[in-house]
């Protein structure tokens, strides 16, 4: 006669489930609404299964505990997630902050497009850009860091054991603030440009007098950013790579800021 399933085993699924699923969820790209939530859940008890085998066997918290402990167990394996899942949209919306101020620069701000994957409103260019992104980030392998950090949690937060402690927090505000400064690091080319650009025509409009600066300064500012933007794209690889080597380090940072303690013995 078949032997049934260990229930202790089928609790200690669903845990490992609950936090994989919350990161598939946060992420970017994998966790955006045209990828549907049944893809999402599948891809997540795909993930589990194939990471059961090596989940530490030290790893589970006593299941045997009230239902308010094992809620409490649930609640910290979705903020295990949801936190990894940040960390990966910071490093995102860090670029993406750049196109928008660039496009903004370039004359782009009153011409917006929905977007349903990224659920807002974007200009043409910002959404050229994330389209580019994207397929760099695809073609490089870099999603595989978020997979490497999926495995790396069962390996330093215990079952049930993340905290959010003043470190995780710190790290945190690190990197939200961190925004502004990949932002300004990506777009700087093309501002500066700009800048000069304007002053030029500035003075063109000075000695004439007769000419239109205003209608000049849109194709103008559009044609000196695209072919800036065209001359540095191929430097992103090399850049994409560096930052998500940095990524990987915050996210590795944040996991060991919401871990209690190491796996018990």
């Amino acid at each position: 006669m078949q032997a049934l399933p260990d229930p202790n085993q089928l609790l200690v699924g669903a845990l490992a489930f609950l936090r994989i699923g919350a990161i598939i969820f946060a992420l970017p790209m994998f966790g955006d609404s045209p990828t549907p939530i049944r893809v999402r859940v599948l891809l997540s008890l795909a993930i589990t299964i194939g990471i059961f085998g090596v989940i530490p066997p030290n790893w589970s918290p006593n299941l045997q505990a009230d239902v308010l402990v094992v809620t409490s167990y649930i609640l910290r394996e979705i903020l295990v997630g949801l936190t990894i899942g940040f960390c990966a949209r910071v490093a995102f919306d860090g670029m993406m902050m750049a196109a928008a101020v660039v496009a903004y620069q370039m004359g782009f701000g009153t011409a917006n497009l929905y977007l349903p994957d990224y659920n807002e409103k974007m200009d043409g260019f910002s959404a050229m850009h994330r389209m580019l992104l994207m397929l760099i980030f695809l073609s490089l392998g870099l999603h595989q860091i978020f997979f490497t950090a999926i495995a790396d949690t069962f390996l330093l937060i215990p079952g049930g054991a993340a905290t959010f402690s003043g470190s995780g927090a710190s790290i945190i505000v690190k990197l939200t603030s961190g925004i502004l400064a990949i932002a300004i690091e990506l777009a700087a080319p093309i501002l500066v440009a700009l800048l000069f650009t304007m002053a030029a025509l500035g003075l063109v409009a000075r000695a004439v007098p007769n000419m239109n600066a205003f209608i000049m300064s849109f194709p103008l500012s559009f044609t000196v950013g695209l072919v800036i933007y065209i001359a540095t794209l191929p430097l992103f690889p090399n850049w994409m790579s560096t930052h998500f080597d940095d990524v990987k380090g915050q996210i590795h940072s944040a996991v060991l800021g919401l871990s209690a303690s190491q796996i018990r013995p």
